[in-house]
């Protein structure tokens, strides 16, 4: 699944599909199954189980996550999350812990974080993760680019 090009490990493009999301509010830690991105408050927090899926609708991979509402800019409104990924690919691991503009996310930019590979072929080695949020439950264009050589 992965494609060596010139020095990099893409596996992708992927689709992420959201098999399981549960948001909780920060103010009687109600637990919602669903959620709404919309009406997200510091604090607010939510977890999500997702599978990846690649172009002939096989399940390539999982992604275990966490994401808590951390801040939100004045300027301009934009949401800020603290997330944490467990990430598992065809020939490995890997784990993006860090904060994302939710809010551009969620208006359909590509969104880019940094990950580390933690187990099999990506064990030690840094990368990224690139994703294009569709809607709440489902991402488009995902990719994982890993760079050999350069190991944390």
């Amino acid at each position: 699944m992965a494609v060596q090009t010139k020095d990099l490990i893409v596996i992708g493009p992927l689709t992420e599909v959201t098999q399981e999301l549960k948001m909780v509010n920060s103010v009687d830690q109600d637990a919602v199954e669903g959620g709404d991105y919309n009406s997200v408050k510091i604090g607010d927090f939510g977890t999500y189980f997702d599978h990846l899926i690649d172009a002939d609708g096989q399940k390539v991979g999982e992604v275990l996550g966490r994401a808590e509402a951390v801040y939100q800019r004045e300027s301009d409104g934009h949401f800020f999350s603290w997330y944490r990924e467990e990430i598992t690919l065809p020939d490995g691991t890997a784990l993006y812990e860090g904060p994302l503009d939710t809010t551009q996310a969620i208006q359909g930019g590509i969104t880019r974080a940094p990950i580390i590979g933690t187990g099999g072929a990506y064990k030690g080695l840094l990368g990224l993760r690139e994703v294009r949020v569709a809607n709440a439950k489902l991402l488009t264009d995902v990719k994982f680019v890993f760079f050999p050589g350069y190991e944390a």
